[in-house]
């Protein structure tokens, strides 16, 4: 086995250990690093053999220069998908908070977190969502088609790519507002309709023995009938932001290829 080959192959590794370290479903705290770290190697001998060689000299600087500019590619590319992944469960803690189940907090297994009971069972679905319909696997073979586009060794400076972060943030918060709006339009119009029953009626104190009991069960029935389309919505997210890995490519610096 060549000097160039082996270079290859921990270079390769290291861009897709970058990608597994944050990428949804994998990348969450609650899966055993010993899982991740098996799916990098079996990934690395697949694809190393088939990639362009990298030209990078074999010494110890350039090596572990080399070795952390493509984890933090592969952590970039990876962050893509994991923000706009994270925009159902952002939305669904808005909704947790606002139809009172603030004070409930559940422990996530997937991210060894706590978080309100509505988006701990959406993150969960999510997840399940996406290895379900193979998005992982897209975006997998997307990642290892980055090698052919720029291969291992020949990034300069990966941190320009992190600019599309700044837009996919945004587009995070937008999608998560979008996905929670029925619900959080719904909770205000009960406020609104309990306010004006508190002010016709102030001795009665409505607001604790009617209001709460309204907010939960209209907001669990408008979560039960809006959560299809949310999935649908999300998945169609994801579905686009695990092709955007590309752009994140076209922002980076590159030397000689």
């Amino acid at each position: 086995m060549s000097t160039a080959l082996l270079v290859t192959m921990g270079l390769v590794a290291s861009r897709i250990g970058g990608v597994f370290m944050i990428m949804p479903a994998f990348g969450a705290r609650g899966v055993p690093k010993m899982t991740r770290i098996l799916c990098i190697i079996a990934l690395t001998s697949i694809v190393a053999p088939i990639v362009p060689l990298a030209k990078v000299t074999p010494t110890v600087a350039f090596l572990l220069f080399a070795i952390a500019t493509e984890v933090v590619v592969g952590v970039l590319l990876g962050g893509v998908v994991t923000f706009i992944f994270g925009s159902i469960s952002l939305a669904n803690e808005f909704v947790t908070n606002q139809i009172g189940h603030g004070a409930a907090q559940l422990f996530d297994p997937m991210l060894k977190v706590t978080s309100g009971p509505v988006s701990t069972l959406a993150s969960l679905l999510a997840a399940a969502i996406f290895i379900g319909t193979n998005l992982h696997l897209v975006l997998l073979i997307n990642v290892t088609d980055t090698f052919q586009i720029v291969p291992p060794g020949s990034v300069v400076n990966p941190l320009p790519g992190g600019r599309i972060w700044i837009t996919v943030v945004g587009e995070l918060l937008y999608a998560s507002l979008q996905m929670a709006g029925p619900v959080l339009a719904l909770v205000f119009l009960i406020h609104c309709f309990i306010a004006v029953l508190t002010k016709l009626a102030p001795q009665m104190n409505i607001y604790f023995s009617l209001g709460m009991i309204l907010t939960l069960a209209s907001g669990m029935w408008m979560v039960a009938t809006v959560m299809p389309q949310q999935f649908s919505f999300h998945h169609a997210l994801v579905s686009d932001g695990v092709g955007r890995v590309y752009e994140v490519l076209a922002e980076m610096d590159l030397g000689p290829r």
